[in-house]
This record gives structure tokens, C-alpha cells and sequence, in this order.
């Protein structure tokens, strides 16, 4: 049986012996500058004799590496296609994969097919996924997932159908009213509670108003329920499924998995499914392989949006240790849920989660308060950042609940309202230092550079692109209803969006080319050469009229404040609103100095290994434990107000930052400096 290490070196091997055999065969086939129709030539050998095995060589070599001459397709067609959807895609923490197979990667799924997409461009390895059998069998989204060697899962919340009667549940216990448990349901089936999402897995059926829940599986709520109606799961036998995968990992081979289960558009992971556990717990047991698993963090800015942005990270690998092969071989179950457990810390450490949207918006609002605005951070850092914000948020509403002190109430309401009258006047965060009192210059170049930019885009856009997009919306908009009505875990089910969009445009763009071509070759007198030549340039200008239809959006969103400036209400607010700005950013500052130390490491430390703070964490039954103990909070144990600080520290005192790492943050880039904050100053225009 080979080894891990060995397949790694044969996996390697026939790599570099495939890219080498290609260069042989192309330049042998080359037309010009051929070395063997030079010598061919002068020995006076027609070329074709060569030219004939050089070619059966590529046929060859077609045929027996045909998955992954489609897979490179597959994956550059993709790359370009995500290229115009998103206006850009950041990749962080690549050097955490490994750089040989087997590996499995393990995603968050929050935006349906495009997931999968994400990872398959971005990922160094070619990755087959595990996808719903339904989507398998979709004819877009199946055809390129076949190409792409994904293996089809059937799921058993696909199968759902409502049951007779209806069901209370006593802890493990569940009695039936008007039920026909013995003739619809057998033990492994699962039922779900009409509306809910939680699954619950049937044990024994003692008849037909009396079953038993597994404990292998969700508790179910601790009181009595009401009288609801469920649904039926049935049982899926998954074993086909795993001896794919565990054949696709033996030779070398990735996989990737979302073990949420389904999409959703939620601030937090779902719980996760244990499939993942099995897999690599199994691979040790059938064939000996560890098998590194790699969390994978798919952080969406707008993605449900044109030209949205995307954060790709990828977490530290998570290796199975050999204790928990030794539990493995004793207690199978309390394996898997151990292991599972490090893969929700993994997955978290990857991503920015928040209790709800408006958390997650504060959150984003108060790092690019607190950061300095001249200091642009890498993708990695500002990840770093957004999550010390989010864990912090965490530890704050857990420790004070609703018992918040009046400084943090008041501070939340500040960047409420905030947030508030940007999204009224129509600007970004980022304009607001740029408000000047005399916009006339501005305006001027902004208008003319915005009509320059949407007479360029015009022509290519309204013939090639605004006709797929139409439609692209309309039918994304009623899918979104569709998948919101069906769906138990969905909030506004935006996770559909691009992914409709996407499969709608690949097949509606080229055919709106087809038709183009036939009407010019049947309407006018135009050479076919000269039909060809412009059909195969709509690529071309439909992704120049794309690029230049954003700048012109970008244009317009400049323009808005600027006319707005004409209106006397909104004049006065943007006169203000650079001060009002520097000042919120001044008392967000020097109150994350307060209570910083409060915050432990998140504060402290200048690097954060966040797989092993989410781990403490998550293990943690109480996110105060996480705290130092000698946090400087009020007598009471909270963090002081307003009043309290004012008699400790004196209303002229100054707050310093020691934190290296909040002062890296706010400095920019280099070695951190202490900075000293002083309450009652206003900055000056230079540190705004």
C-alpha cells in the first residue's frame, strides 16, 4: 500500500514528465523555427514523416490526461468569467497549503456555486467537489462540475416530503398525533419540524404515534413543543459516495467540501454536517493516509452584487493527531465530533462573523474609523483587523448584555447614525475627508470625465452586455423569492444571486453573439471573414464595455454628493460631516484605548494566531474567561463610564495607545509607536 509521502513524489513526478512531454510535441509541431524540418530539409525526408507521430503523440497525450486538459480549462474559462463579476478577489494565507495531495478543503458556503468557483481559481491544486446531486444534474452547472471532476452527493433534505399528522417532542421522545409512524418512517430516516432547519435522526419507531430520536445528531429543545407538522428525510446510503472519494484522495487528489450542507446568507457558520470527519478519519482507517484538511474562509464585500469583492483565505491545515486516531479505534463518535469541532475553529479563524448584519456593519464601520485614512492595508491585515473588531464585539455584548455602560451606548449610536447619513447623502466613507467647501473644479472634471467614460461605454453595452443583464436580473430576483420560500436557513436567500447570474450569462451572452452573427450574415452584405472577425471580438468590447460602464458608475457615486451640494440641507450636514468624522474617529480611539486592555490578546498581542483563539474560545463557557485577570475594569467588574474615567484620569489627561499592534493600525505601516490622544483636541486636517 503506498505511502502518503510516495504518492506526494509520483503525483510530482508525472507532473513535470507531462509539462515536459507537451514542450517536446508542440515544438516538434512548430511551423516556423522548426530544428526537425531544418534537418528533415537537408537530409531531404519529407517533413510529414515526423510531423504524423509528433501529432499521434498529442492525441495521446490528450487521451490519457483528457480530466486535466479540461479541469485547466474549466478553471481558466472561470477565472476570467469571476474576473468581470468581481472587481477584485484577494487571496490570503495561500502558503498554508500544502504543496503536494491528498488535501481536503473545507469552505463556508455562502454565495451557491460561486463557492466552489472561488476555490477551484484560487486553490494551487486541482480540486474535485462534492456537489448536491440535484445541481449535478443541472445542465449548466452540471456540465462544467462533470468537467471539473466533482463527485454528486445525494442529500437528504432533497428528498423532503410533509408527513401525516403532526408531532410534540419531549427531549428524545416524540408523540404523534394523526401520525402513521410505522408505515412512513424506519430507523436512520430523519424528521424535521415544518419551517425549522434542524434535522433529527429516528432511532427506533414504536409505533404509529411513538418513536425515538438518536442521540447521534442535534438535541432537540429541552421543553415540549407545540403540535407542529414535519417532514420526512429519508435515509440516503452514502457508502457509493465515500469509496469516490476515498479512491479521488488515494491517488493523490483534492477534494472540497462545504460541510454547512447547503447555501445561505447568514453572518455565522451553520452547524456543521460530519461528512468531513468521516472522510478523513476513514482515509487512516482504510488506507493509512493522513490527510490534511484546509479551511477555507470565503469573506463576500457585496457579493451578491456586480463587481463586488471577495476575500479568499486559507487557514493553517488541520492534521489528524494520533491520539485521536487512538480514540478513533475506541469511540468513533466522540472521534468525529472532536475533529469536527477543529474544523469549525479552523473555518472561523478564516472568516469575520458577527451575531447579525447590523454587528457586522458596525464592525467594518468602526475599523475604517480606527485605522489611520492614509494607511492602506493588505487584504491580510485588514482581515486581521475586521476580525479583532468582531471577536471584541463578541466579548462585549457577552460580558455587559443588555447592562451596557453609557459610554458604549452612546459610541454605537454615534457610528449608527453615521452610517445613516452617508447611505442619505450618498457617500462612501472614504469621500467624506475629501468634502471641500468649493466642488465647482470638481464637478466640472467629474461631469465631463463621466460623459467621456458613458459615451465610450454606450455602443458595447447596450448591444452586448445591458440585454443579458436585464434578463440576468429578472430571473435572479424571482429565483431569490423561489429559494427564500423553500429554504429554512436563509434570510433575504442573496446567496442565489450571482450564481444564477453567472449561469444565466454563460449560456445567454455567447447566444446573443450567435445571434448577432446570423442577422448580420442574413440582413447584410458583409463578407463572412468579416462577420467572423466581429463575432469573435465581442468578447473583447463586452468586457471593455464592462470595465468602462464601472468607471462611470464610480463617477456617478462621486457626482451624487456633489449635486446634493446644491441643496441647502445637504450642504450644511456635508460642511460638518469631515469634523463630525475626525471627532467620532477621535472617541472611537481613545475609547478602544480604555477598554482595551480588556480585551486580552485581540488588544495585546501584535499577532494573533486566531486558529488557536477561536479554538480557546469556542472551548470556553464564558468569552469573559478569555480576559486577563487583571483586566482594568471598575470596581464592579465593568469597564468604567464616562464618569469614572473623567475622575481617574482627569478631563485634561492624556490616553496613550501601548498596544503595538492597534497602534500599527492607526500609525500605517513600519515600526508602531505609542500615540497620544488627548479628549478634548480636535485633530488637525493632516491626521484626519
Amino acid at each position: 500500500m503506498p505511502s502518503r509521502s510516495t504518492i506526494e513524489v509520483i503525483k510530482g513526478d508525472n507532473n513535470q514528465n507531462n509539462l515536459a512531454y507537451c514542450l517536446v510535441v508542440v515544438i516538434l509541431l512548430a511551423v516556423d523555427a522548426n530544428p526537425i524540418k531544418v534537418i528533415a530539409t537537408s537530409i531531404g525526408i519529407p517533413a510529414r514523416w515526423f510531423a504524423y507521430p509528433c501529432l499521434a503523440m498529442l492525441v495521446h497525450l490528450f487521451l490519457t490526461h483528457s480530466q486535466e486538459f479540461l479541469y485547466d480549462g474549466v478553471r481558466v474559462f472561470f477565472r476570467s468569467i469571476l474576473s468581470i463579476f468581481f472587481r477584485q478577489i484577494d487571496i490570503v494565507g495561500i502558503d498554508n497549503i500544502p504543496k503536494h495531495g491528498p488535501i481536503i478543503f473545507s469552505g463556508n458556503h455562502s454565495n451557491q456555486f460561486v463557492d466552489g468557483l472561488m476555490v477551484l481559481t484560487t486553490a494551487q491544486h486541482r480540486v474535485g467537489f462534492l456537489i448536491a446531486e440535484k445541481s449535478y444534474k443541472h445542465p449548466v452547472v452540471g456540465t462544467f462540475a462533470k468537467l471539473a471532476g466533482a463527485v454528486p452527493v445525494t442529500r437528504p433534505q432533497d428528498s423532503a416530503r410533509p408527513m401525516q399528522g403532526t408531532i410534540v417532542i419531549h427531549g428524545r421522545h416524540v408523540e404523534g398525533q394523526g401520525t402513521v409512524f410505522l408505515r412512513d418512517l424506519v430507523p436512520g430516516d430523519k424528521v424535521r419540524i415544518k419551517g425549522q432547519a434542524d434535522q433529527y435522526k429516528v432511532e427506533t419507531v414504536a409505533s404509529d404515534e411513538s418513536l425515538t430520536l438518536s442521540e447521534d445528531g442535534p438535541l432537540p429543545p429541552a421543553q415540549a413543543t407545540a403540535a407542529s407538522a414535519f417532514e420526512k428525510l429519508a435515509k440516503v446510503d452514502q457508502s457509493r459516495v465515500y469509496n469516490a472519494v476515498f479512491e479521488h484522495l488515494k491517488q493523490g487528489r483534492c477534494i472540497g467540501i462545504f460541510p454547512e450542507g447547503g447555501s445561505h446568507d447568514r453572518t455565522d457558520l451553520l452547524p456543521l454536517k460530519m461528512g468531513i470527519a468521516l472522510i478523513a478519519l476513514g482515509m487512516v482507517e482504510k488506507y493509512n493516509i493522513t490527510v490534511p484538511i484546509v479551511p477555507v474562509g470565503l469573506n463576500y464585500f457585496r457579493g451578491h452584487r456586480f463587481r463586488g469583492r471577495v476575500v479568499v483565505e486559507f487557514g493553517p491545515p488541520i492534521r489528524v493527531p494520533e491520539d485521536l486516531i487512538e480514540m478513533y479505534r475506541s469511540n468513533r463518535r466522540e472521534a468525529y465530533q472532536r475533529l469536527m469541532a477543529e474544523v469549525e475553529d479552523g473555518m472561523r479563524a478564516t472568516l469575520v462573523t458577527a451575531p447579525d448584519y447590523h454587528a457586522l456593519h458596525l464592525v467594518y464601520t468602526a475599523r475604517r474609523l480606527f485605522q489611520k485614512d492614509n494607511w492602506i492595508p493588505s487584504p491580510g491585515e485588514k482581515m486581521d483587523l475586521n476580525r479583532r473588531f468582531a471577536e471584541g464585539y463578541k466579548i462585549l455584548m457577552n460580558k455587559y448584555g443588555d447592562e451596557r455602560p453609557a459610554a458604549l451606548n452612546e459610541l454605537e449610536r454615534r457610528l449608527n447614525d453615521y452610517q445613516k447619513t452617508l447611505h442619505r447623502l450618498g457617500l462612501r466613507d472614504y469621500q467624506v475627508p475629501t468634502l471641500r467647501e468649493d466642488d465647482s473644479l470638481r464637478l466640472c472634471y467629474t461631469i465631463a470625465h463621466l460623459f467621456l467614460v458613458f459615451t465610450l461605454a454606450m455602443l458595447p453595452s447596450l448591444v452586448l452586455n445591458a440585454p443579458v443583464g436585464v434578463i440576468a436580473r429578472f430571473v435572479s430576483s424571482r429565483e431569490q423569492k423561489k429559494a427564500l420560500a423553500a429554504s429554512r436557513v436563509k434570510i433575504e436567500a442573496r446567496d442565489v444571486i450571482m450564481s444564477k447570474k453567472i449561469t444565466l450569462s454563460i449560456v445567454l451572452v455567447p447566444t446573443l453573439w450567435i445571434v448577432y452573427a446570423v442577422l448580420l450574415l442574413r440582413f447584410t452584405s458583409l463578407p463572412p471573414s468579416t462577420v467572423a472577425v466581429l463575432f469573435f471580438s465581442c468578447p473583447i468590447f463586452s468586457y471593455l464595455g464592462v470595465m468602462a460602464t464601472e468607471a462611470g458608475i464610480l463617477d456617478a457615486k462621486d457626482l451624487k454628493p456633489v449635486l446634493l451640494r446644491l441643496l441647502p440641507g445637504a450642504r450644511k450636514k456635508m460642511a460638518t460631516l469631515p469634523a463630525e468624522r475626525t471627532l467620532l474617529q477621535h472617541d472611537l480611539r481613545a475609547y478602544i484605548h480604555e477598554i482595551g486592555p480588556e480585551l486580552g490578546s485581540l488588544y495585546t498581542d501584535k499577532t494573533v494566531k486566531w486558529e488557536e483563539y477561536i479554538r480557546k474560545s469556542s472551548s470556553a463557557t464564558d468569552l469573559q474567561s478569555l480576559l486577563p485577570s487583571g483586566s482594568p475594569n471598575g470596581k464592579d467588574g465593568r469597564a468604567e463610564t464616562e464618569d469614572t474615567r473623567g475622575e481617574r484620569n482627569g478631563h485634561a489627561s492624556s490616553l496613550s495607545f501601548t498596544s503595538p499592534a492597534l497602534a500599527q493600525a492607526v500609525n500605517g505601516r513600519g515600526t508602531p509607536s505609542p500615540l497620544t490622544f488627548k479628549p478634548d483636541e480636535q485633530f488637525s486636517k493632516k491626521d484626519a
